[in-house]
């Protein structure tokens, strides 16, 4: 209500005041639209890895944020008797807000054969608790590997000089899921093979 009684248009108040900040009002009327696409799904591939001579499908998250080189969870290194090499000096793991992650500090490396299609390699993974996904490849690996993501149509390919130097002839170019994989269950025994956790 102004001060001489009449009423005021709260609409165009908003208006003018989006017109300040630059917002159009055909953003606006899209921002009920985009909240739906705000979130999305994981990039993750299929991998295998290699222990013993063994071969075991599994699937990892290819995370940008990650700062180890490779992480592998510790129940599926305990699963797969994976041989473990005690750090010379105790790695503390953070969060993105930088509180210090709950499983607790990393005392203990893996090194184990990553199979992405046709290329394999061994590869030093920090264990830890990571829950969901076995494996969590992170920036020093993609950097060394110059990994290129193709995020609109969910594609990892590596291609670089070292690659083609040290891993394979031709580039690999790796498809990521469609789907969410389901959360490994780790049975007693026998081989992992990823199954829905029962209800």
């Amino acid at each position: 209500m102004k001060e001489d009684g009449s009423s005021v248009d709260t609409k165009s108040c908003v208006l003018n005041a989006l017109k300040c900040f630059g917002i159009s009002r055909l953003s606006v009327s899209k921002v009920e639209v985009l909240e739906g696409s705000l979130e999305g799904r994981h990039l993750v591939i299929t991998s295998t890895l290699t222990v013993n001579n063994h071969a075991i499908p599994t699937h990892a998250l290819m995370d940008c944020g990650a700062t180890g080189i490779a992480f592998l969870n510790r129940d599926s290194a305990r699963h797969h008797q994976i041989s473990l090499q005690e750090l010379k000096q105790i790695r503390q793991v953070e969060v993105i807000d930088r509180r210090p992650i709950e499983s607790g500090d990393i005392t203990h490396v893996a090194k184990v054969g990553m199979m992405m299609k046709d290329q394999d390699k061994q590869l030093p993974m920090f264990v830890t608790k990571l829950g969901h996904y076995p494996i969590v490849p992170g920036i020093p690996g993609l950097r060394l590997h110059d990994v290129a993501v193709q995020f609109a149509s969910n594609i990892v390919s590596l291609g670089s000089q070292y690659c083609t130097t040290h891993c394979h002839d031709a580039p690999v170019t790796v498809q990521g899921v469609t789907e969410e994989p389901p959360e490994p269950v780790y049975a007693p025994g026998g081989i992992f093979e990823p199954q829905i956790r029962p209800q």
